[in-house]
């Protein structure tokens, strides 16, 4: 619906009209003008009495054309009112039925921003847990490792000392040796634990690496899965709303301390109204008030002649 398709049944068609004062009222109104034109100064009695009258005449001038401009809008201010008293009753209906719509939505709007934020704390706090499992899980790799590392370097230990003392028998073996079949014997023992030693050394690498690769991939694993499970509990919380509706929130001022806040924020202040009356009042009973400057001045009125009727 738009403002055109709303038509109020009994509205006024207004005419085509350009209002203007009749001749007669604009030759009063000049007369009066080139009358008090001619006063320039008042410094006696009779003139005093001229510029009197002078402003009576135009008072009386300008009442008329006011009565006469009152009497022919007072039909008009009317129909505007009779207007309003059609159709404010209509609105007030829709917007009463509006407000009780706006408030059943408020309520709505409150519990899903109460769900939305019970359900973005629930997917924190399993975000968090993920994460502390993620990284109890990267710790027991870690120490495994350790152990593992630990049980190697045992090994290599132990694998060195009998290597040690199979080299110290082959020495002591080939000192002792009186013919050439022993030494012979003693040489081929050195070179046998030579060769297992490097395949001792050898093998000991390999686990290393095997070891140091089986980590890596259970620490990658498990920052895979978490991070997996990470994005689909951190999925988008889905809003419920309808097609145009706007949701936003806004401040509901309860009250305001107007001195409180016009001393700390001045700049928030557009207008300051003063009660003028009152102000004269205590000026005129002598009161001295801080801030207010003022000087006595002369109000000078002129009482008009008998009503007069102007045509427009």
């Amino acid at each position: 619906m738009n403002a055109a398709s709303l038509i109020l049944i009994g509205a006024p068609i207004l005419p085509a009209f350009q209002p203007n004062l009749s001749p007669e009222a604009i030759a009063e109104k000049e007369n009066a003008l080139a009358s008090s034109a001619l006063i320039g100064k008042v410094t006696n009695r009779a003139e005093n009495d001229e510029a009197n009258n002078a402003r009576k005449t135009l008072k009386e001038v300008s009442s008329a054309i006011d009565k006469a401009r009152k009497k022919l809008t007072e039909p008009f201010v009317e129909a505007q009112r009779a207007l309003i008293r059609a159709a404010e009753p209509h609105i007030d209906e829709l917007n009463q039925e509006d407000a009780r719509l706006q408030l059943l939505i408020k309520d709505f709007t409150l519990v899903e921003q109460k769900r939305i934020r019970e359900e973005q704390e629930a997917q924190a706090r399993e975000i968090a847990r993920i994460e502390a499992e993620r990284q109890a899980e990267l710790l027991r790799i870690a120490r495994e490792q350790a152990a593992k590392e630990a049980a190697l370097e045992r090994e290599r230990l132990e694998a060195e000392r009998k290597e040690r003392e199979a080299t110290e028998a082959i020495e002591r073996q080939a000192r002792e040796a009186t013919n050439k079949k022993q030494r012979e014997a003693a040489e081929k023992a050195r070179i046998e634990a030579v060769q297992r030693a490097e395949a001792a050394r050898i093998e000991r690498e390999r686990q290393q690496a095997e070891l140091q690769a089986r980590a890596q991939a259970d620490a990658l694993a498990a920052s895979e899965r978490a991070a997996e499970a990470a994005r689909i509990e951190s999925k988008p919380v889905e809003i419920t709303r309808s097609v145009g509706q706007v949701v936003k929130k806004v401040w509901k001022i309860t009250q305001i301390n107007d001195f409180q806040l016009l001393k700390a924020r001045p700049d928030f202040v557009r207008k300051i109204e003063w009660d003028m009356v009152a102000i004269k009042a205590a000026l005129d009973a002598g009161d001295k008030l801080p801030g207010v400057t003022a000087e006595q001045d002369i109000s000078v009125g002129a009482r008009g002649r008998a009503q007069r009727t102007i045509d427009i």
